[in-house]
């Protein structure tokens, strides 16, 4: 195993790095994951390359979030996957609602199926998609939304700039998370705002609870970073933008409780009708209040 010679996000000394484990899902190749104590962010070291990750996401991706998602989410083809996500999609409505302007302009990165954009065109906004995924990205043009298969086809398409830029478990996998972001401030239309998620690394299975088959399976070959409030806080302020970060939380108690139980995912309101849903609502708010929730929330403007 390598140690990192500096932190790759903050450039602190090796001595504030550590190690955090020595198993990463999905890797073959000696990886671990990293904590720098100065910035505070958990990274993959070393990372994919270029090629590695290229190959990756053009043939393997829906295959390899399919053996890791349990029933909580459904990766075998476009049409289930809009199905299985329509809560996920009401829960980031409820963060947009305030944001939208009418007849917005929307580019979402990483779009995945195109399960967020369906009803926003519905609702008469404009919206342009990103996907890497072969699979994914042939659905969401015949859907007749126009999609690019990167950021770089995005410019050389001269498509204009937006209200509004989403992305939803993209920042993660990226190698340079601050530059990423700068680049996205200058798609955006004047009072534009970007708006992301990522998971946040002091989630209550890691922090509260030490669930070890958990660790097992978050640290994870595809995440060259693991942010927390005060890491993600780093990158906001590098990008020279004004940010802000939310919290919210994903995951309910039945799929916590499964965790416990079997040390597996796949618990979405499993005992919803037993426990009801005004408690799964209050442990979701619990877990925000005590900052020790699954999800970050990222806004930012210029």
């Amino acid at each position: 195993m390598s140690s990192p010679m500096i932190c790759p996000l903050c450039g602190a000394a090796a001595c504030e790095q550590s190690v955090v484990a020595t198993t990463v899902y999905g890797d073959t190749g000696g990886r671990a994951i990293f904590h720098c104590a100065a910035c505070d962010v958990r990274y993959l070291h070393p990372s994919l390359s270029a090629e590695e990750e290229a190959k990756f996401y053009a043939a393997e991706f829906e295959s390899f979030m399919a053996t890791r998602s349990g029933d909580d989410g459904v990766w075998d083809g476009p049409e289930r996957h809009i199905a299985a996500n329509e809560l996920r999609r009401q829960r980031r409505m409820g963060h947009l609602a305030r944001l939208l302007k009418p007849k917005a302009r929307i580019l979402e990165i990483g779009c995945s199926s195109g399960f967020m954009l369906y009803p926003l065109v519905a609702a008469g906004h404009e919206c342009v998609g990103i996907e890497p995924s072969g699979v994914f990205s042939s659905y969401v043009r015949r859907y007749g939304l126009a999609c690019y298969a990167s950021l770089d086809e995005l410019a050389a398409a001269d498509v204009g700039n937006f209200d509004l830029i989403l992305h939803y478990y993209v920042m993660e996998h990226l190698a340079d998370p601050v530059a990423f972001l700068q680049r996205q401030l200058g798609l955006l239309r004047p009072g534009g705002r970007i708006v992301f998620e990522v998971p946040n690394a002091n989630d209550a299975l890691t922090t509260i609870y030490g669930v070890p088959a958990y660790a097992r399976f978050i640290w994870v070959v595809s995440h060259r970073w693991y942010f927390s409030e005060r890491s993600l806080a780093h990158v906001l302020a590098a990008t020279g933008g004004i940010g802000e970060i939310a919290l919210d939380q994903r995951y309910d108690l039945s799929n916590h409780l499964v965790w416990l139980r079997d040390g597996k995912p796949g618990g979405m309101g499993r005992f919803t009708a037993v426990l009801g849903q005004e408690i799964e609502d209050q442990y979701r708010q619990a877990l925000i209040r005590a900052r020790r929730c699954d999800t970050l929330i990222g806004i930012l403007h210029s």
